[in-house]
């Protein structure tokens, strides 16, 4: 890779790509399949619960630092320990009645398999909703330690999800860690246990095991592609770990041709082209707010659509999505001065790009609220006040 390579688009994902934040193809495919559930559910059933439900818990993975998934690991690897000192009691037990006779032997071989097996479904129900508490709990501690860093962590978590993670990418139990992933679990953990242990995990463990904790992982990962409706908005701030680096022409590479750049500018575009057909129908068709009544898709699209006006989250997404064909068209005009060697003074550059950030971050967070909002009222049917339609109470 030369100075000012930036990642490229992947078909599908592997651990190296997820943890670069490098886009798949893939990727980019179940999210917009994630998109198109959550809308069929939500107009089929004619409510919103199924968004509403996914963007709540959307935040416990948004959250992750590497804080949390340290603490992650550190909880979960206690609670395995008891785990393992209860293991070797049925061990012990096993041993004491190979070496008992008579009747206590008879009742030490009957008893013991079948409190084990008994164990064996608690300790999986433990698991199931340990695994999920730990996490939630390791994740919580760390944002109230850390909120800055938390907070910072919000796009670079959403963009891995929804544009660099597919389904190549084996759901986690536990983020990092190095024992408990999916192989170890479904083959070398059954296929290495003995006795009745072996014939029970042989004959169900492996769906048992995808089914009680790692579907839920699944689930949880198409959950938060399917809120893309709501977050999408973050795909202006979020940074591929490549820009972390201070060089500004490498900066500048990666707005250029960078695959998150790229995906930013197109949407971006969408955006003022939506916007413009909206305005543009709105001032020429009379019957433009009633064509959205009467149609279930079209009522449900209208919450988001908002015919009858012209919401100021709408204008907050059309500042950003101006900033990003700007910020790009930018980079090209500021690298062909490298290429003509006359370059933009660095420190006024550097400036414009952080303030630029700073307005994104502003503009993103506002929008994200209002969607929100929107999709909490009406998953509950209340009547909750509308958006007010001014920021000031004299503007």
């Amino acid at each position: 890779m030369n100075q000012w390579a930036v990642p490229k688009m992947r078909l599908i994902s592997n651990k190296e790509s997820v943890a670069k934040v490098e886009v798949s193809v893939l990727a980019i495919i179940e999210t917009l399949l994630a998109i198109a559930l959550v809308f069929y559910l939500s107009m089929h059933f004619n409510t919103l619960r199924w968004l509403a439900v996914a963007m709540c818990v959307s935040p416990l993975l948004l959250l992750r630092t590497e804080k949390s998934t340290r603490l992650t690991i550190e909880w979960f690897d206690r609670w395995d320990d008891w785990q393992d000192r209860v293991s070797d009691r049925r061990d012990d037990y096993a041993v004491l009645a190979r070496k008992t006779g008579g009747m206590k032997r008879l009742l030490l071989m009957i008893v013991t398999p079948l409190a084990w097996s008994f164990w064996t479904l608690i300790g999986g129900a433990l698991i199931t909703v340990g695994v999920p508490a730990v996490r939630i709990g390791a994740t919580v501690a760390s944002s109230l330690h850390e909120p800055w860093v938390a907070l910072q962590a919000i796009p670079k978590n959403w963009s891995r999800v929804t544009l660099a993670m597919d389904s190549f990418f084996p759901p986690e139990m536990i983020p990092d860690h190095t024992r408990y992933t999916l192989r170890y679990l479904m083959v070398e953990h059954i296929e290495g246990s003995t006795g009745m242990s072996r014939w029970f995990l042989a004959s169900v463990g492996r769906a048992v095991v995808f089914t009680s904790l790692f579907f839920p992982a699944l689930f949880y990962r198409w959950s938060l592609k399917a809120t893309s409706i709501i977050y999408a908005p973050l795909v202006f701030v979020a940074r591929s770990t490549f820009s972390e680096g201070a060089n500004l022409r490498t900066k500048l590479e990666l707005i250029k041709r960078g695959d998150l750049s790229r995906i930013r500018a197109l949407y971006g575009v969408a955006a003022i082209v939506a916007f413009l057909v909206k305005l543009v129908l709105m001032m020429k068709w009379s019957g433009f707010v009633e064509v959205w009544k009467g149609n279930p898709i079209t009522e449900f699209l209208s919450l988001y659509i908002a015919p009858a006006e012209i919401p100021k989250w709408q204008l907050a997404e059309l500042a950003n999505s101006v900033l990003a064909v700007g910020a790009m068209l930018f980079a090209r005009q500021a690298l062909l001065r490298y290429e003509l060697n006359h370059p933009l003074p660095e420190k006024p550059v550097k400036r414009i790009l952080g303030f630029v950030s700073g307005v994104r971050w502003v503009l993103a967070l506002y929008a994200i609220v209002c969607l929100g909002y929107i999709t909490m009222r009406e998953a509950h049917n209340w009547h909750w006040p509308a958006l007010g339609t001014k920021w000031l109470p004299f503007w």
